[in-house]
């Protein structure tokens, strides 16, 4: 059974399952995902997503979850929340698309999402994007995400170094109707 987390007004958000690993490994083979995303490292596999979903959903409160279109019931990308504490108070967010990007459907859920974990008590929601990744810089920003920082030359792409930028989201900073870009991640 999938559970809704939340709706947006193109997307809504459910549990993701084991049966979505094949979906997940398929995403995150993207070319764009893993340049924009993951870097240069070994194609994931089904039975490694597998592994993955098993473990993340077998943690307390973790949240693995799957964007699927209102309009098609298709399955389009995904967002993880980590909790960095054990109150679920600081949260590290992760996402991608796998197709119909440049459309908004990130924004949409990124904005449910975020918007549920303030209202639940979340104090901060942080994270990282490649230097290089405009599109989902601006995409964060526009959701009131601010700049904290800069890791210099810390990730290798299998060519060069590049920066990663440090992002923070404090309750009182959220705009969830801000449009302000999209990111090809989203």
């Amino acid at each position: 059974m999938n559970v809704r987390f939340g709706e947006g007004e193109r997307v809504y958000l459910r549990e993701a399952t084991v049966a979505d690993a094949g979906l997940l490994a398929e995403w995150k083979n993207d070319p764009l995902v893993r340049r924009m995303a993951l870097g240069p490292g070994p194609r994931t596999t089904r039975e490694a997503e597998e592994r993955d979903l098993r473990r993340t959903l077998e943690r307390s409160g973790d949240l693995y979850l799957i964007l699927v279109a209102r309009d098609t019931g298709e399955p389009v990308g995904y967002v993880r929340v980590d909790w960095l504490d054990a109150g679920h108070r600081f949260a590290w967010l992760r996402f991608a698309l796998g197709r119909r990007r440049g459309r908004g459907l990130a924004r949409d859920g990124l904005s449910c999402l975020l918007g549920s974990l303030f209202a639940g008590g979340a104090a901060r929601v942080e994270a990282e994007v490649f230097g290089f990744n405009e599109r989902s810089l601006r995409l964060l920003q526009g959701l009131g995400f601010r700049r904290e920082g800069r890791k210099r030359r810390a990730h290798f792409d299998g060519e060069a170094y590049h920066d990663v930028v440090v992002l923070g989201l404090l309750p009182g900073e959220f705009r969830p109707g801000v449009e302000s870009g999209r990111s090809p991640a989203g």
